[in-house]
């Protein structure tokens, strides 16, 4: 799916400017290109758009938050035509954590709803990639209160890499995703002492997106010890 190319090629190299503009073209709904005949998956898009975009501006949450908020939104009108959308849950999930990662006075009702929506989407679809992906998402960036876990993110995310593994001959929509969870699994890594492994992880997410800039900076930073 174009858009969805447009989306991950604007995130890998951090190009906030062309998602922005991506995003006012998805709300208008006036690019056929955006949505390549399947005009049920917009709102998704645009939610996918936004919380790339917020995800980008995360060490600003005065910036990050509106977008985080239109991801929410979008997959609202995501959710009203298709309540059971294990897709649509889990990236709301993934939105809400995050909202109560950058504002903690909102996590009393972010992080509940998170964690509910991520439990729905992980029962509906438990071998989802995606799902799974996200999951160790939200799980990374709720409150340790409001069931935020990083060990139980790290599992979920070795899931995701290996779901993603089994189904990369697969076409879909969505299709997204799977340098994200080997990149975020090397930063686990990382974060774990672990380089060999975090290289070879990030060795895969770069075959599979070579103009990914957080996973050739963090391959800079273990080359160079």
């Amino acid at each position: 799916m174009r858009v969805e190319s447009r989306i991950e090629s604007g995130y890998f190299q951090q190009d906030a400017a062309g998602l922005v503009a991506l995003a006012a073209t998805l709300s208008a709904g006036g690019d056929a290109a955006a949505s390549d005949g399947n005009g049920g998956w917009q709102s998704y898009y645009a939610a996918l758009v936004a919380y790339r975009l917020a995800l980008l501006a995360r060490n600003e949450a005065s910036r990050a938050w509106p977008f985080a908020q239109r991801c929410v939104d979008e997959l609202d009108r995501t959710l009203a035509l298709d309540g059971g959308s294990a897709e649509a849950l889990a990236l709301q999930s993934a939105c809400l954590a995050l909202q109560s990662h950058l504002d903690p006075w909102r996590s009393p009702f972010a992080a509940p709803l998170s964690r509910s929506r991520s439990g729905e989407a992980l029962k509906r679809a438990p071998d989802n990639p995606r799902v799974l992906l996200l999951g160790a998402l939200a799980a990374r960036d709720r409150p340790a209160f409001f069931g935020g876990d990083n060990q139980r993110a790290f599992v979920l995310m070795q899931h995701a890499v290996s779901a993603f593994e089994r189904q990369r001959a697969q076409a879909g929509v969505p299709g997204w995703g799977a340098a994200d969870a080997f990149t975020d699994l090397a930063e686990d890594y990382l974060g774990r002492g672990e380089a060999l492994a975090a290289r070879n992880v990030l060795e895969r997410a770069l075959l599979l997106a070579p103009d990914f800039t957080h996973a050739r900076r963090l391959m800079a930073e273990i080359v160079s010890g």
